[in-house]
């Protein structure tokens, strides 16, 4: 529910609350009200009976023992009756916890006859006995209404206690409203806010979604989103920062340290003579160095740009895997390469120029990290009863492997592989120089351009497969 929304209830209950209440009071004054009618109803018929009784029988107001009797006779609980003779002097009264007056002037009897008054917890009524047409006494009804006083405190008391209780009950309500939906969100987002502003902030990625549809709880997971992508954008920051620092450590030490050879031999050569074509060569190797390190500087630089693109043709799936592992027999004839073909006759859509290069800078790396006359395998396979058992969940497609049994890598360094600047002579432990640790991190570019995905398998002891799959598009026939 909106705030907006639950706002207006609460208001609207804060409204209602009261009318409740006095709509509950006002029924436990109309019962006392009723219960009190019902009193005085019953009070008058009982004076009206104890007048006529007394009436039909004045001879109780001389003679005491009849008047005894008679009261005891008409008395009731929580009444008591009191005869007085005709001069007003009291004969006898049913109330012997009290001292009443004995004795009334004729303006106190007078007063207030025939009527029910009120005196603190007691209701009087006073009426004249007639005996052919002569006064011959006087009875006194009270009436005690200790009772009614009860429960008219009851009501109070119980109202009071009522409101008290719904007062607490809405102050606390609207006090964990308010808790719960404004200050412990802007609690936690001033936290967080703080946490940002130092630096110490501990967002996930994804935030999670409150169950609350309020505007604040939307606030709260906007700002926790929000939150989340300056996580991101810092970490992502830090890695590009990073990347710049390894990049520019790279290049400096990677293009002084042919440099610095290029320069001691060219110096050489003005020397001994006998030494110039050795030298030349040397140098010749130390400019190739470069020349690649330039290459994959601007090949990265290209994939990375908004603007690069394939240029994707349909070719067929064994005729590339043959462009591919073409000519790498003759041009490293110091180790043994075994070539392998497993495809069932499939086309796909790709860009071979770019692929020459991921499965060369493939088998480079075999190359640099297999001794001299080691076996380098190259495979490409689109059947999978011809696919090693880690891939057997993999996608369909054309898959292509490079197999040397050089020194293994790490498990904990295979994951960092593809990533930008990571050198492969660092998770062998080889020597450094030899590349700035973009080759694999082309290699993946191009390949996840092209819709495929690439991985590898190895062990410390037992060398390494790198291969990459790519989708086919068209199979001539079903997939085995």
């Amino acid at each position: 529910m909106k705030l907006r929304g639950q706002l207006n209830m609460l208001l609207l209950l804060m409204a209602v609350i009261p009318f409740f209440a006095t709509f509950l009071f006002s029924l436990q004054v109309e019962k006392l009200i009723d219960d009190q009618s019902d009193t005085l109803m019953s009070s008058m018929i009982t004076a009206k009976s104890v007048g006529k009784a007394l009436s039909r029988f004045p001879s109780v107001f001389l003679d005491k023992e009849k008047s005894m009797s008679f009261i005891h006779d008409k008395k009731k609980e929580d009444m008591d009756i009191a005869l007085y003779s005709k001069d007003r002097t009291l004969i006898y009264d049913s109330d012997t916890s009290q001292k009443q007056q004995r004795h009334f002037t004729p303006q106190r009897m007078m007063r207030d006859l025939y009527k029910f008054h009120s005196d603190n917890t007691t209701q009087v009524y006073k009426e004249p006995i007639f005996h052919e047409d002569e006064i011959v006494g006087f009875f006194e009804l009270r009436f005690h209404q200790q009772s009614i006083k009860k429960d008219t405190l009851e009501v109070y008391l119980i109202s009071a206690a009522f409101f008290l209780l719904v007062v607490a009950a809405t102050l606390f309500f609207v006090q964990y409203w308010f808790k719960r939906n404004m200050l412990r969100p802007f609690a936690l987002m001033q936290q967080e806010m703080e946490e940002i502003g130092f630096r110490k902030q501990k967002v996930i990625s994804k935030p999670k979604r409150r169950r609350t549809r309020t505007e604040v709880a939307q606030l709260m997971h906007d700002f926790t989103t929000m939150s989340a992508r300056l996580k991101i954008a810092s970490e992502q920051q830090k890695k590009a920062e990073e990347n710049q620092r390894r990049f520019i450590g790279a290049i400096s030490h990677d293009l002084r340290t042919p440099l610095t050879s290029i320069r001691a031999y060219a110096e050489g050569m003005l020397v001994h003579d006998e030494q110039r074509e050795a030298y030349a060569d040397v140098i010749l190797a130390k400019t190739t160095h470069m020349q690649r390190l330039v290459d994959d500087l601007l090949v990265y630089s290209q994939i990375k740009s908004t603007s690069f693109s394939l240029s994707e043709k349909l070719v067929d799936g064994e005729e590339l895997a043959e462009v591919l592992f073409d000519g790498y027999k003759e041009q490293w004839a110091e180790f043994r390469f075994e070539i392998s073909f497993f495809i069932t006759p499939c086309e796909l859509y790709a860009d071979v120029d770019r692929l020459v290069q991921v499965i060369d800078n493939l088998v480079t790396n075999a190359v640099r990290y297999s001794s001299r006359g080691g076996v380098i395998k190259l495979c490409a396979t689109n059947q999978r009863e011809a696919l090693p058992t880690y891939l057997s969940e993999k996608k369909e497609g054309l898959y292509f492997f490079v197999e040397d049994e050089g020194k293994g890598i790490p498990l904990d360094a295979q994951k960092h592989l593809f990533d930008s600047f990571y050198q492969v002579e660092t998770a062998r432990q080889q020597t450094p120089g030899t590349g700035i640790g973009l080759g694999l991190a082309i290699c993946k570019e191009l390949v996840e351009q092209h819709g495929g995905e690439i991985g590898v398998k190895s062990t410390v002891a037992g060398g390494s497969t790198f291969y990459f799959m790519l989708p086919c598009t068209i199979l001539r026939e079903d997939f085995v």
